[in-house]
């Protein structure tokens, strides 16, 4: 894999009422856009230090210029407003997720794609996804502790790959896994991770 590989953290702008919208429930809107504003900042940090790895930040709606996001510790290089914007399409999750894919194989070998959720995600983990690309096989998914998923690689997104599966339910990791495996897709799994969506599952951070 000559070229480095699009990393992609599908995020919302981070705006109050529109960012982590089910933990805003529990803690305000401020406070979940502080959140949310952190975990992207997370993404990138961790992203920078891959050489391999080129950062691109998914999002829904313009909003992602450099004022919405407060000074951070990070050289000028790695802040947000240097990593590349890639407009989520419409439709559901799988029409956004396959739209990305197939952006970022226009320039790499492989997409590699990353909820916002999952700050402290091990830079180990997308060494995993990597080697395992590298080492034959077709998709990489790393599932989440609600059955979801927090990771998936893809190295071919034909059309409706990921069309009418049961996205935000505790059987989408499996639903994903079975459809991918039905179009002939090798598929890696790595170790389960977790997400903040919602005031229980803060108690990662």
């Amino acid at each position: 894999m000559a070229a480095r590989l699009p990393l992609c953290v599908f995020a919302k702008p981070p705006r109050p009422g529109r960012a982590k919208t089910r933990l805003a429930a529990s803690i305000g809107d401020d406070a979940a856009c502080r959140l949310a504003t952190a975990f992207i900042n997370d993404f990138i940090f961790m992203a920078s230090n891959l050489s391999w790895a080129y950062p691109v930040l998914a999002t829904t709606e313009d909003g992602m210029e450099p004022s919405s996001f407060p000074p951070a510790a990070f050289p000028s290089d790695v802040h947000p407003a240097s990593v590349p914007r890639w407009r989520q399409p419409d439709g559901d999750l799988g029409a956004k997720l396959e739209g990305i894919v197939r952006q970022g194989l226009e320039l790499a070998e492989a997409t590699i794609c990353l909820g916002a959720d999952s700050p402290g995600r091990p830079a180990q983990r997308l060494e995993e996804t990597r080697q395992a690309l590298s080492n034959g096989y077709d998709a990489v998914l790393g599932p989440s502790e609600d059955g979801g998923y927090d990771l998936m690689a893809l190295k071919r997104c034909p059309p409706g790959l990921l069309a009418d599966l049961p996205w935000s339910q505790p059987t989408t990791f499996e639903a994903t896994k079975k459809r991918l495996e039905e179009q002939g897709l090798r598929v890696a799994v790595l170790s389960k991770w977790w997400d903040v969506d919602e005031a229980m599952t803060a108690v990662h951070l």
